[in-house]
């Protein structure tokens, strides 16, 4: 939706406040006498100098006079600015062009960590990215500065105490498209996805399922399956394998450490510690481990269930490998079903796991495993077929039983 600045007095009205209040804060009267001397002096009189105007007042405007605003007075002030420049100027000159003041004074300004208690009358960086984004709605939709102002948005929010969460539904909705909108490169985008996707410290079920939406369209580089891994494991979300489409499982091929612990990762396969501290020093090893250890978990329940010499769902703790006793088997369990990797009901007393429901891994450019997990779920299909076979004659069975003991 297109944005529009709001005023209520004309342009010579305008002006006068907004000098007035440049003057306060300057604890002077100095910019209102040289831009009274150049205002006409009769009301209905059009302005007829407006560059020397538009010259003066954005010099005057410098950010170490505008941050003496407070957070309240901070927008509106910027937004009468921006009126005043534009009708003395252009729309374009003020806001189409990445060399515009404007972005300059709001980038200086902008507080570049978050704000303490004691500076709650200060300007906030929430401040700055409401005005960096009614820019944007005012810029037409296939201006190229529009991705200059959406990189300085994402910089704002960086060095912001901003929640991701707040922004995240919008930008990641409208990203792609706003960028093709202003024909942005492909390499462009691609950049400028990623600096978002990296803003999310909380790694949340969203992002990576707008990664997974992004690499369905865009190829996936060395580097940027890089971000995509690193994000992958350090996220809460166990199973991740969604990930894994035609261009990501291409990018895997490659064979460096972190590439390979992904891959069998996502197959569910146990990463030791070791290995993990071995592919990226940086990652926590105990968390990952860990991770992998439920995704086992929930391998070891997909191939047994389906397996011809396990018929049923019920599973003795005795069977299960992947915990040193029944506690830690438990503690596995639960982890497990609150990563929503598989669902069922843990006996205690009898030492037994009954499965209700339990994660399959079908991967894409996995073909050899995809046949045999594609004929698993063939089998357990062809096993619900044949067990409902006799369904009807069962039905009638039981309902004739029933009036045969109601008449007795």
């Amino acid at each position: 939706m297109a944005s529009v600045i709001v005023v209520d007095n004309d342009l010579k009205d305008s002006i006068k406040e907004y000098v007035q209040v440049l003057d306060g804060l300057n604890g002077n009267t100095d910019l209102a006498t040289k831009v009274n001397s150049s205002l006409p002096t009769q009301q209905d009189q059009a302005i007829s100098n407006k560059q020397e105007l538009y010259t003066i007042l954005q010099q005057a405007s410098t950010a170490e006079t505008l941050r003496n605003l407070t957070d309240k007075e901070f927008e509106p002030t910027i937004y009468l600015l921006i009126h005043i420049l534009s009708q003395l100027g252009s729309i374009d000159l003020v806001l189409n062009s990445e060399s515009s003041p404007i972005y300059n004074l709001l980038l200086t300004i902008n507080p570049q960590q978050p704000l303490s208690l004691r500076d709650r009358k200060s300007i906030r960086s929430t401040s700055v990215l409401s005005i960096l984004s009614t820019i944007f709605n005012l810029i037409p939709k296939e201006s190229k500065t529009r991705i200059y102002v959406i990189k300085q948005i994402l910089k704002v929010i960086k060095t912001s105490d901003i929640e991701f969460n707040a922004i995240e539904d919008n930008i990641s909705q409208n990203l792609v498209n706003w960028l093709q909108e202003s024909n942005a490169s492909e390499n462009e985008i691609k950049e400028i996805f990623w600096d978002f996707i990296a803003l999310d410290k909380g790694y949340s079920l969203k992002s990576l399922n707008f990664i997974k939406s992004f690499t369905h369209e865009f190829a996936v580089s060395e580097p940027e399956l890089t971000k995509l891994i690193k994000f992958a494991l350090l996220s809460k979300i166990v199973d991740v394998s969604f990930l894994i489409n035609n261009n990501v499982a291409s990018a895997l091929k490659n064979t460096d450490k972190l590439t390979q612990l992904f891959a069998q990762y996502v197959r569910g396969e146990i990463l030791s510690t070791e290995d993990i501290a071995a592919a990226d020093a940086s990652l926590p090893a105990q968390f990952i481990h860990q991770k992998s250890r439920i995704l086992n978990l929930a391998k070891f329940f997909a191939n047994k269930s389906l397996s011809s010499d396990h018929d049923n769902i019920v599973f003795k703790y005795s069977e299960i490998e992947t915990a040193l006793n029944s506690t830690e088997l438990e503690e596995l369990l639960v982890e497990a079903i609150k990563a929503g990797v598989l669902e069922g009901k843990i006996n205690q007393i009898d030492e037994t796991f009954c499965l209700s429901r339990v994660n399959r891994f079908i991967l894409a450019g996995d073909e050899e495993a995809n046949v045999e997990n594609w004929n698993l779920v063939k089998r357990a299909l062809q096993q619900w077929l044949d067990s409902i076979t006799n369904i009807d004659d069962i039905v009638r069975a039981t309902r004739e039983n029933l009036v045969n003991s109601s008449a007795n």
